[in-house]
């Protein structure tokens, strides 16, 4: 899945600075008038001043889109700017107050008073912003993790491209020069694979995106590279391409981007806009604090009933692979013996499951405390945590065990583009009834090509419903 950001960002940062237009004119109309909200004028009222300087600000940001490189502006760039608006904020405001013959009711000082405190103002909010906003990121939201393939010749400039326009949510992981296969490092970067291994370095590594630069004057190469970017796109990997247009079986979208100066097409199965990925965190922020509160009584209840009946932890904790690589630690109420494990490879031969997940109706492992919550999905509350964490969310992909991970091939990798999720669609459509691991993959890659907000919402009513019923 691609995440397009910048729309919601630009959105946020407007509003910001609509903010400060306000508070910047009432503490210059306090300096100038002794006055928060009224001006001493009977032509002029300050609701009137205030219209004109937000509209002029929410013109020119509809118009130019002010604040489309906030991120990676340093300090001096981002004082020109803002004085810069300012500057023209005043200038659109002179401009009405004269076309409105206003401008006799009007306080020059208190105008140029406003410029002065709103630059002061606007720029201190902004690298406040700057300064908070990546470790606010990094709590809630992953950092995407970008691999690069350039062949020499636009190595160093789409390098230099990544820096000046990447921010603090992207993070170059490594890099492959295909016509330098014996370098270790490139511009201190490590060279993580050759061109043979990369499909496989790109299934067992942890990455989301990968950016291809190549010569397509070498067709031999060119075709190498064809092949191999097939085998990402059945992974799932967002791919941004430097120059063709190549059609790829197993994508949905393709997208025209601009990385600096370079632009690229981009390959994904899902396209969404950074306000719809915000709004499903939000759902899960909000999901995962009541889940955990009911976690905290079930395992109060449960707690001592686990105990008695079989000696040992009442979490059960598990490593899982989630989105696009990422091991966590998934918890669960413990509904199994503590030899659970260790009995699984004498019982692979009654496995339920064609494919490559194991299911046993009739489990020997599961406790009678175990029956009872697996049907009743109890067990999988601790999961509330590891959504609150932002390694899970309420709808999503089951995350495999490394020992299924290690058994995928580039398609089923595919299924783990997606955060992985409490509950699915094949979760809601019948699971005790299906078993076929192909079939799982199916319903799981039908779910991210067709995920929405509403989808997610259908899914966790159908989720309440299955539960209650026991199905």
């Amino acid at each position: 899945m691609y995440q397009r950001k910048s729309d919601v960002q630009d959105v946020f940062l407007m509003f910001i600075d609509l903010i400060c237009v306000t508070a910047g004119l009432a503490i210059a109309n306090y300096i100038r008038h002794g006055n928060v909200f009224s001006l001493p004028y009977r032509e002029l009222r300050f609701a009137y001043l205030w219209g004109m300087c937000e509209g002029v600000i929410l013109l020119m940001n509809l118009m130019f889109r002010l604040n489309r490189d906030f991120y990676i502006r340093g300090l001096f760039r981002e004082f020109l700017v803002v004085f810069g608006n300012n500057l023209a904020i005043l200038t659109g405001v002179t401009f009405i107050l004269y076309f409105l013959k206003l401008s006799e009711s009007s306080s020059r000082l208190m105008l140029l008073l406003f410029v002065g405190v709103d630059t002061v103002l606007m720029l201190l909010v902004h690298q406040i912003i700057k300064l908070f906003l990546p470790r606010i990121y990094s709590r809630f939201l992953d950092r995407t993790r970008i691999l690069l393939v350039a062949d020499q010749v636009y190595a160093n400039s789409v390098l230099t491209d990544i820096k000046i326009s990447s921010d603090f949510s992207e993070e170059l992981i490594g890099i492959v020069v295909p016509d330098r296969p014996d370098l270790t490092e490139y511009q201190g970067i490590s060279v993580v694979s050759d061109m043979k291994h990369l499909a496989e370095y790109c299934k067992n590594g942890s990455l989301d995106e990968i950016i291809i630069a190549i010569d397509e004057h070498n067709r031999e190469r060119a075709g190498q590279i064809r092949h191999i970017m097939e085998d990402l796109a059945q992974m799932g990997l967002v791919i941004h391409y430097r120059i063709d247009l190549p059609d790829l079986n197993g994508t949905r979208h393709k997208i025209l981007l601009k990385k600096g100066r370079m632009y690229t097409v981009t390959y994904a199965s899902q396209i969404t806009s950074m306000g719809q990925v915000v709004l499903k965190r939000l759902m899960d922020i909000l999901g995962g604090l009541v889940g955990c509160v009911f976690a905290i009584i079930l395992f109060m209840v449960l707690g001592p009933i686990i105990k008695l009946q079989s000696p040992g932890p009442i979490i059960f904790k598990q490593k899982r692979v989630g989105r696009n690589g990422r091991v966590f630690n998934m918890y669960k109420f413990r509904s199994m013996y503590v030899d659970a494990e260790e009995r699984k490879k004498d019982l692979m031969m009654q496995n339920e499951m064609n494919g490559l997940m194991f299911k046993m109706v009739n489990d020997p492992r599961i406790t009678p405390i175990g029956r009872f919550m697996r049907r009743t999905s109890l067990d999988e509350f601790p999961q509330f945590y590891n959504i609150l964490c932002g390694e899970m969310s309420l709808v999503g992909t089951r995350p495999p065990t490394l020992d299924e991970f290690n058994k995928y091939n580039y398609s089923h990798k595919k299924r783990l583009s997606f955060r992985p999720g409490l509950t699915g669609l094949w979760q809601v459509s019948g699971r005790n009834e299906i078993t076929d691991f192909d079939e799982i993959v199916r319903l799981d890659v039908e779910y991210i090509d067709n995920w929405t907000i509403l989808l997610d919402i259908k899914i966790l009513f159908k989720t309440i419903g299955v539960a209650f019923t026991g199905r």
